[in-house]
């Protein structure tokens, strides 16, 4: 075979390919690696030829090991044009422009970027700005949504709060919570929720079939430190998941009987027995301060029974934050206003008109307890309510995205049974300890972030109050 050597190309050496010279140097130049038949040769001209390199490369590189001593080399050049900056100036208005934007969910696009630049004295080609923009680490997308109040005063303030109390549960810097953890939810699976990837050709067109009907979903999970050690456990609390059909009914004299009305006879009476229009498009909807009481009340004796006092944490939906009693509204007539302020051994003067008190009975409405809060108290349990349109925070919404991508991932599906079935198996075999202290060190993951940067948090200008803060989750 013909002796050949391949030549590289010109470019500047790397360490590594500089490192290989210097091995293959170090190799000849033992006296057992040199063989009779190349012992006329010298040793560079040798490395050269193996290397297929041109011998004044190797003399350099081995001048400049040995010049530094120090397993390094020289730094070489780099060639062609250094890249520019971008303009400082432009850089803040543009930083300044899109943070304000998106602060106030207001769509920014590149004509309106070259628009504001214009009016503040600069001109930028289409191309140099999204090369700028490129430059600055922003790119065309959606980003991750967020509610617009998200980061309103009100609901940072509230997150702060919340937050002093979550990491107060821990124990020092192991992340191991002192008092067992639970976290409660509502969450929904629609007949024909499917996975969004399949096969297209190009430019094709994807039809979907709608929502359609849906089962509602109730369930809880548990964090807590198994026995005496640091080691911790998480499972879904037993017999809380329920399923159900919005269109179940209590069996009556008249009509005729579902098909498969024996397969959904789990359901709780309370929901059978609710006077509910089921609602197809918001889960919400399907819920009443009655149903999630009921409910409430039973997991928070399975959960004592098993595992004592606990604290539980859950989202502001409206049925999670019904009062025992009822507030004096703009309706309210005076003297009623004025009865529940007595009651409640608030102070005013006779001379306050009725708008004034009722602006009293805004201050002090949070002395009403919320029925769940007097619930939990008789089990010795503490509730949390998690901050407004913060699902991130809640590990159970991770819980019911793993359950649903079981669903997704078989669809089509018959009919709601499929569904709940499909769910029921999921939470069995797809729910165990490992993925909910999964769930649970993201949740905390992400706390420990808003917990360093709410000092600076952006706030929004607007100040909202009285909203329904429950989170959706798809």
């Amino acid at each position: 075979m013909a002796n050949s050597s391949l030549k590289r190309d010109g470019a500047p050496l790397t360490d590594n390919e500089k490192l290989i010279i210097i091995n293959v140097y170090n190799y000849f130049s033992g006296a057992r690696s040199i063989g009779t038949d190349h012992q006329s040769l010298p040793l560079r001209k040798h490395v050269a030829e193996v290397l297929g390199i041109a011998e004044s490369t190797v003399g350099k590189v081995v001048t400049d090991w040995n010049k530094h001593n120090d397993g390094t080399f020289t730094p070489h050049e780099v060639l062609g044009r250094p890249k520019s900056q971008p303009d400082k100036n432009i850089s803040e208005l543009l930083r300044t422009k899109i943070l304000n934007s998106n602060k106030i969910a207001e769509k920014v696009s590149t004509l309106i970027l070259r628009q504001y630049l214009s009016e503040h004295g600069y001109t930028l080609s289409k191309w140099k700005l999204l090369q700028t923009l490129r430059a600055l680490g922003y790119y065309y997308g959606q980003g991750e949504r967020r509610n617009i109040l998200h980061e309103s005063p009100n609901n940072v303030a509230f997150r702060c709060r919340y937050l002093c109390f979550r990491f107060a549960n821990l124990e020092g810097n192991n992340n191991v919570p002192c008092c067992p953890e639970v976290f409660l939810d509502e969450s929904y699976c629609h007949l024909h929720h499917i996975s969004r990837n399949t096969w297209v050709p190009h430019q094709g067109v994807v039809l979907t079939p709608g929502h359609g009907p849906l089962v509602v979903i109730f369930g809880a999970i548990i964090v807590f430190r198994n026995g005496s050690s640091n080691k911790l456990h998480g499972e879904l609390v037993p017999n809380s998941v329920h399923i159900w059909d919005l269109t179940i009914k209590p069996p009556g004299n008249r009509g005729r009987k579902r098909n498969d009305a024996e397969e959904w006879s789990d359901i709780p009476d309370v929901v059978k027995g609710a006077n509910i229009t089921p609602n197809q498009i918001d889960y919400h909807g399907n819920f009443n301060a009655e149903i999630f009481e009921n409910l409430f009340t039973t997991l928070c004796e399975t959960i004592y029974e098993k595992y004592g006092s606990v604290n539980i944490h859950m989202d502001g939906a409206r049925y999670h934050k019904r009062q025992v009693e009822s507030i004096p509204t703009s309706s309210t007539k005076k003297q009623e206003i004025i009865d529940w302020l007595i009651a409640h051994d608030i102070e005013f003067s006779d001379e306050l008109r009725r708008p004034e008190l009722l602006e009293l009975v805004q201050m002090n409405k949070e002395k009403v307890p919320f029925a769940c809060v007097k619930i939990a108290e008789r089990y010795n349990h503490q509730i949390f309510y998690t901050p407004p349109y913060h699902c991130e925070l809640q590990p159970i919404e991770g819980v019911w995205a793993v359950a649903k991508g079981e669903v997704a991932s078989l669809g089509p599906h018959p009919n709601l049974l499929f569904i709940r079935n499909t769910l029921l198996n999921a939470f069995k075999k797809k729910i165990d300890s490992k993925v909910i202290i999964g769930l649970w060190k993201r949740a905390l993951k992400y706390a420990k972030e808003y917990r360093e940067t709410d000092e600076y948090a952006q706030l929004i200008e607007e100040d909202f109050d009285d909203y329904d803060d429950s989170d959706d989750d798809e």
